[in-house]
């Protein structure tokens, strides 16, 4: 298993939704993703930022890909980094 960091959002906007399409997984990787909140600028920042894990598609040359969306229903702006972790099996 490894873990790995996928994407770095540097300013996700208040009350956006960033959605994303990755590709070039193998059929035998289970693969999950987790947020960081971050910003070097306020260390007391936080708030409920949220990631869904979309849906799952099979490429003809045998390849896997994966959708998610990082979303900030918050009135503040955010850094957010989205952390990727792969277990092949």
């Amino acid at each position: 298993m490894s873990s790995d960091v996928a994407y770095l959002y540097l300013n996700v906007s208040p009350g956006a939704t960033m959605n994303m399409f990755r590709h070039g997984y193998g059929d035998r990787q289970a693969v999950s993703y987790c947020t960081v909140v971050d910003d070097p600028t306020n260390p007391n920042i936080g708030g409920p930022i949220s990631i869904t894990q979309g849906d799952t598609y099979r490429h003809v040359d045998g390849t896997v890909a994966r959708t998610w969306s990082v979303h900030n229903p918050t009135s503040s702006w955010f850094m957010v980094w989205v952390i990727e972790t792969i277990d092949t099996f």
